[in-house]
């Protein structure tokens, strides 16, 4: 688990309170838990060469 501290602009701060409100959550963490689930995430190596990636 990470624990992260975001500063919000005034607009960013009232769209997360309208989806807060929009999906009857208690709080702002919960909302911004569930848009962040909107999103992929893929991550690969950035400096290996494929050589160095699939020798075992």
């Amino acid at each position: 688990m990470a624990k992260i501290q975001i500063d919000l602009s005034k607009e960013e701060d009232k769209i997360v309170e309208v989806y807060k409100l929009v999906h009857d959550l208690n709080t702002k963490q919960e909302a911004i838990k569930q848009m962040i689930c909107y999103f992929e995430a893929e991550i690969k190596p950035k400096k290996l060469s494929n050589k160095d990636y699939f020798s075992v």
